[in-house]
C-alpha cells in the first residue's frame, strides 16, 4: 500500500508525503503553519497496482487468489478432529450461498435453523466470509463476553471500504486505531459525563411536544428531528429545528446508504472482494455504481460540520460543543507532534465526532417508533402508565431524567420496547481471530459471528410468551424485577465492542416516552374509509437497523392541563 496526497493550491507536491519537508511550509509563521494544518486533507491509502496492464489479467489472479484462500480454509477445517456446527446442507465450493436467507426477516430464519438442528449456533459455509450464527443469550455471552480476547474483532466489509463508512467505530477492525477512537467517544458519552447532557434531551423532548399540539405530517420524521438536534446541539452547538436541515438530510442518507449495504445478498462483493476490480460495465456489478452515488455523500456527513466548526471559529465565537472542545486541544499541539500524528488525530476527532451523530439518531427511533406503534392498539398499557404518570407528578410538572427510578411501569414499557422490536435485530457482526471450539464444535479462524439479537430476546425461557407485548413481565411487587432478563444486557453487544452511547440513547428513549404518556393518547390513524389502520401489518425495514416503514398513528391531548404544561415549558 502506498500512502497518496491530494495536492492543494499553494502545497508543495514534490514530496506529497509530508508537507512539512516544503520550503514554503518552513518560511511560514507558526499561525499560518497552524492554518495550512487545519485544513490540511487526510493522507489517502490506494492499493498500487500499476504492474497489472488490463482487467482481464487482474480478474485471472483474483479468481486464482479466493480459489486459494477457499481451499486453505476447507484443510484447515479438516485438519481438526471436531466437526464444524450444524447448519443447512452445503454446495461444494460456495457453500451456502444459495440458500442464506435475504430479506427483514433474517433473524427468525436463523432461530428457526437452530430449533430445526437442535443446536443454539449455526454455521453458513458462506464465500470468504464462514458465519457463526449465535441464538442464545448464553451463547453469545460465553463467546462474545467471556471470550471477548479473540471475539472482539470485526470482519472485513469490502462494501464499507468502498464506501469509507469504516471510519465507524462500530465497523472498525479491532486494532490500535479502533482503541483510540472507542476511547475518545467514551470520554464524553460514559455514564458518568451523560447525566450533564440530560437538559438537551428534556429540551428536545419538550420541543417534540409542542410540534405534536398541532396535527403532525409524519410522526417518525418529527422524533427523528428530536433525537438528531439533540445530538448536533451536543456534537456541533448547532441548533435545528427543520427536517430540512442540511446536516439532519445528510445524516438520513448516510443512513440509508449503510443500510443498504448491510442488507444480507444486496451486494455480492462481500462474498467475492476480488469483484471489486472488475471492469464496471459488466452485467451484474452494481456495488460500483452504488460506491460512486454515495462515497461523496459519506465524506460530507462527516466533515462538513466539522470544517463548519473550524472556519467559524477562526473568525468569530462559536456555541460550546464537543466538536470546538476537541477542536482547541488538537489545535494547541499543532506545534507539538509530527505531522502525521496531527493528521491521525484530527482524523479520529472528525470520524468520532461524525459517528456520534450518525449513530445516534436512527437507532433510537427505530425503539421510539416501536413503541408507538405498540401503544397505539394497547390502550390498557397507555391507562396504567398514565395512572403512574399523573400519582406521581399530576399537572405539577413535566417529567424530567431525575424521575427514572420513580416511573417504573414506564421504564418497563422502555425495556419491552426494546426487546420486542430490536433496533439491531442481528447486530452488528463480530470476527474471531483464533481458531476456537465450543461445545464440541470446532469454530474457524476468520469466522463471522453473528449475535441474534431477536432471537435471544424472544427466548421463551427468559420472556414467556415472547410474542406478546407486555411490560408488566419487568415488574414485580410494583417494582422492576431484577430477576428477569434485562434487554439492555443483550440489545447493545458485548464485552469490548459493547454499544458506547447506550446511557444516552436510553435516557432518550426514556424521555420521550414518560412525556408523550404524560400529555397525549395514541391511537391508531384511520384510513379514507374511517377506519383504523391495522398497525400489527406494518413491515419494518431490512439492514443492519430494523425501523418501521410507516407510522400511521396520531397524538391527542389528554386534557387542557396537559396542552398548559407543554406550552409553560417553553
Amino acid at each position: 500500500m502506498t500512502g497518496l496526497m491530494i495536492p492543494q493550491p499553494g502545497w508543495c507536491s514534490s514530496t506529497p508525503h509530508d508537507i512539512t519537508h516544503c520550503d514554503s511550509y518552513k518560511e511560514l509563521s507558526p499561525s499560518s503553519r497552524r492554518m495550512k494544518l487545519s485544513r490540511s486533507p487526510l493522507l489517502l491509502t490506494m492499493p498500487n497496482l500499476s504492474f497489472l496492464k488490463d482487467d482481464g489479467l487482474l480478474f485471472i489472479i483474483a479468481s486464482f487468489t479466493y480459489f486459494v484462500f477457499v481451499v486453505d480454509r476447507k484443510l484447515r477445517e479438516r485438519s481438526t478432529r471436531l466437526p464444524l456446527p450444524p447448519g443447512p446442507k452445503r454446495i461444494p465450493i460456495i457453500g451456502n450461498l444459495l440458500n442464506a436467507p435475504t430479506g427483514s426477516e433474517i433473524h427468525k430464519v436463523y432461530r428457526d435453523w437452530s430449533l430445526q438442528h437442535g443446536s443454539d449456533i449455526v454455521y453458513l459455509d458462506l464465500p470468504s466470509q464462514p458465519m457463526l450464527i449465535l441464538n442464545s443469550a448464553k451463547a453469545s455471552f460465553d463467546l462474545l463476553e467471556k471470550r471477548s480476547d479473540i471475539y472482539s474483532d470485526r470482519p472485513h466489509s469490502t462494501i464499507d471500504e468502498l464506501l469509507s463508512t469504516d471510519y465507524n467505530v462500530a465497523f472498525m477492525r479491532y486494532s490500535l486505531k479502533w482503541r483510540n477512537h472507542r476511547r475518545l467517544f467514551h470520554q464524553f458519552f460514559n455514564c458518568q459525563v451523560t447525566p450533564n447532557y440530560s437538559s438537551e434531551q428534556v429540551k428536545a423532548t419538550h420541543m417534540f411536544l409542542r410540534r405534536s399540539l398541532q396535527p403532525c405530517d409524519n410522526l417518525a420524521d418529527s422524533v427523528r428531528l428530536t433525537l438528531g438536534s439533540t445530538i448536533l446541539g451536543l456534537v456541533y452547538g448547532i441548533d435545528v429545528d427543520d427536517m430540512n436541515h442540511p446536516y439532519i438530510q445528510d445524516v438520513r442518507a448516510e443512513v440509508e446508504c449503510i443500510n443498504q449495504a448491510h442488507v444480507a445478498g444486496n451486494f455480492w462483493i462481500d462474498y467475492f472482494p476480488f469483484l471489486r476490480n472488475v471492469p464496471g460495465w459488466l452485467p451484474g456489478i452494481r456495488f460500483k455504481r452504488f460506491v460512486e452515488k454515495n462515497q461523496a455523500l459519506v465524506d460530507r456527513m462527516k466533515r462538513k460540520p466539522f470544517d463548519d466548526i473550524r472556519i467559524a471559529a477562526e473568525s468569530s465565537t462559536v456555541p460550546p460543543s464537543i466538536t470546538y472542545t476537541l477542536l482547541g486541544k488538537l489545535q494547541a499541539r499543532i506545534e507539538e507532534v509530527p505531522l502525521e500524528e496531527y493528521l491521525q488525530e484530527e482524523e479520529t476527532v472528525i470520524n468520532v465526532t461524525g459517528i456520534a451523530y450518525a449513530a445516534g439518531t436512527e437507532t433510537t427511533a427505530s425503539n421510539v417508533l416501536t413503541f408507538f406503534l405498540m401503544l397505539a392498539e394497547r390502550p390498557d398499557i397507555q391507562r396504567k402508565a398514565q395512572s403512574e404518570l399523573d400519582t406521581y407528578l399530576g399537572n405539577s410538572r413535566l417529567v424530567d431524567s431525575s424521575d427514572y427510578g420513580a416511573l417504573p411501569f414506564i421504564a418497563a414499557i422502555a425495556l419491552e420496547v426494546m426487546r420486542y422490536r430490536p433496533s439491531l435485530p442481528l447486530g452488528v457482526p463480530y470476527r474471531v481471530m483464533e481458531d476456537d471450539e465450543y461445545n464440541g464444535f470446532f469454530i474457524p479462524k476468520g469466522t463471522t459471528v453473528v449475535s441474534n439479537f431477536w432471537a435471544t430476546l424472544h427466548d421463551a425461557n427468559d420472556y414467556p410468551d415472547p410474542e406478546c407485548f407486555n411490560p408488566e413481565r419487568f415488574l414485580k411487587d410494583g417494582k422492576l424485577d431484577p430477576t428477569v432478563r434485562n434487554p439492555n444486557k443483550l440489545a447493545f453487544g458485548f464485552g469490548r465492542r459493547i454499544c458506547p452511547g447506550r446511557h444516552f440513547g436510553n435516557m432518550s428513549i426514556f424521555l420521550i416516552i414518560a412525556s408523550v404518556l404524560q400529555v397525549f393518547d395514541i391511537e391508531p390513524a384511520k384510513d379514507a374509509n374511517g377506519v383504523g389502520i391495522a398497525l400489527n401489518s406494518i413491515k419494518y425495514t431490512a439492514g443492519l437497523v430494523a425501523s418501521p416503514e410507516s407510522l400511521p398513528c396520531v397524538l391527542r391531548t389528554r386534557s387542557e392541563a396537559a396542552r398548559s404544561l407543554v406550552l409553560q415549558s417553553m
